[in-house]
C-alpha cells in the first residue's frame, strides 16, 4: 500500500513512539491495581448517614435504603479480607450478609415507612474496632422523633463503616 507504514519485527522511529505508548498503558493498568479501591458515594458524616435512612423510610424507598450501604465490590476486596479469617469465601460471605439486609430493609420499610418520622441523631454504643484501612463504629442506634414528638431509639442498622473521613452502612440488622 501506498503512503501507509507497517511495523515489523524491526524497530524504526515511527514504531518506537507506539511500543512508549504501549509501556506508558501498561506500566498505568498495573499501577491502578496497587492502589486501594474508591469508596464510592459514602456520606460525611453518621448524621448525614441517618438522616438518609430516615428519608428513605419515610418514603419507602428500598432503593435509597440500600444505596446506604457498602457496595458488594468493596465489601468483597477489602472489607471481608480485613476480619478474622472465617473459612468462607468472601462472595458467599457477601450472600449472606446480603440476603439479611434485603430481610431487614423489607421490615423496617413494613414497620416504619411512610410515618413522617424525623431524624434525632446516631449513636454508637460499642467500643469502635480499627481494621487495616477503616473503623467499623459498632452498636448503632438510630434516635428518632415519631409525628407526636415521641422519641424512639431503633436498633435496625448494622454497623457503620467509616474510611476516607466517609461513612456507610455495613448492613441492616434483620
Amino acid at each position: 500500500m501506498i503512503g501507509t507504514k507497517k511495523c515489523s519485527t524491526t524497530i524504526s522511529a515511527g514504531c518506537y513512539i507506539s511500543y512508549t505508548a504501549t509501556a506508558v498503558v501498561l506500566f498505568s493498568i498495573g499501577m491502578m491495581s496497587c492502589q486501594q479501591p474508591v469508596w464510592e458515594s459514602g456520606l460525611d458524616s453518621p448524621d448525614q448517614l441517618g438522616l438518609a435512612v430516615v428519608d428513605a423510610l419515610n418514603t419507602k424507598d428500598i432503593i435509597k435504603l440500600n444505596g446506604c450501604r457498602v457496595l458488594q465490590a468493596e465489601y468483597v476486596s477489602w472489607i471481608y479480607p480485613a476480619f478474622p479469617k472465617s473459612g468462607f469465601p468472601p462472595n458467599y460471605a457477601w450472600a449472606n450478609l446480603n440476603k439479611k439486609c434485603n430481610v431487614g430493609m423489607r421490615r423496617w420499610i413494613d414497620r416504619f415507612g411512610g410515618l413522617n418520622l424525623s431524624f434525632v441523631e446516631m449513636r454508637f454504643d460499642k467500643p469502635t474496632q480499627m481494621y487495616e484501612g477503616f473503623e467499623l463504629l459498632r452498636g448503632t442506634v438510630l434516635r428518632l422523633r415519631n409525628a407526636t414528638g415521641q422519641e424512639l431509639d431503633l436498633k435496625i442498622l448494622g454497623s457503620v463503616v467509616k474510611k476516607n473521613d466517609r461513612y456507610k452502612l455495613l448492613s441492616y440488622d434483620d
